[in-house]
């Protein structure tokens, strides 16, 4: 029977698969400031504000509850397990308890930060002396 066939090869398929996005913004999530005077700081989502704005911490004594726009910040792989509104004391344990900071300073990313901020920080002589170690240009 041909409708039979042309049936059979006009299925839909359905393909399953895993969800590609995983760093959603959500309480607890670890995000790295990229601007301002937070920059290069990770901080703890406590709280979602609105779609752009969310309340951060960090479980050291000296800092305070910011404010901060989500266009001012990546947010990583990282989560810390708390509910929303703790406060530091209960932040500061959860934190201890997953380690964010060390995973996040192992990491290629974090690699990489480290490497970029030392290089800023070598003078006109260690350049010097890393240039000459290699060799020189390459002709």
């Amino acid at each position: 029977d041909r409708t039979d066939q042309t049936r059979r090869t006009h299925q839909k398929k359905t393909y399953f698969c895993a969800m590609p996005f995983k760093r959603y913004v959500e309480i607890g999530r670890v995000a790295l400031v990229k601007c301002g005077p937070l920059e290069g700081q990770l901080v703890v989502i406590v709280d979602v504000i609105n779609m752009s704005k969310m309340l951060v911490d960090q479980p050291s004594k000296n800092f305070k509850r910011q404010v901060v726009h989500l266009r001012d910040t990546r947010v990583t792989d990282y989560k810390v397990e708390i509910g929303r509104m703790p406060d530091k004391s209960t932040l500061a344990g959860a934190a201890e308890d997953a380690d964010y900071a060390n995973l996040f300073a192992s990491s290629a990313w974090g690699q990489k930060l480290a490497k970029r901020k030392a290089k800023a920080a070598m003078t006109d002589f260690q350049r010097y002396q890393k240039m000459a170690s290699k060799g020189g240009k390459k002709k």
